[in-house]
């Protein structure tokens, strides 16, 4: 058996499944991905910053 075939019931289930609820789910209104991961990474970037500078103020 090929391994595409074994695969391809459960895929038909979930492209039904999205087609089905993709209106209600409103996935034309999600938010951008990019922006997301740019301010996770300004808050990673701030809270390392202020690690720091209280590891001066102490020092």
């Amino acid at each position: 058996m090929n391994y595409n075939d074994e695969w391809n019931g459960m895929a038909d289930f979930l492209a039904g499944i999205i087609e089905k609820y993709a209106e209600k789910m409103d996935l034309d209104n999600l938010p951008d991905p990019d922006k997301y991961y740019k301010m996770k990474q300004i808050k990673e970037m701030y809270t390392r910053y202020m690690r720091l500078s209280a590891r001066k103020r102490t020092a």
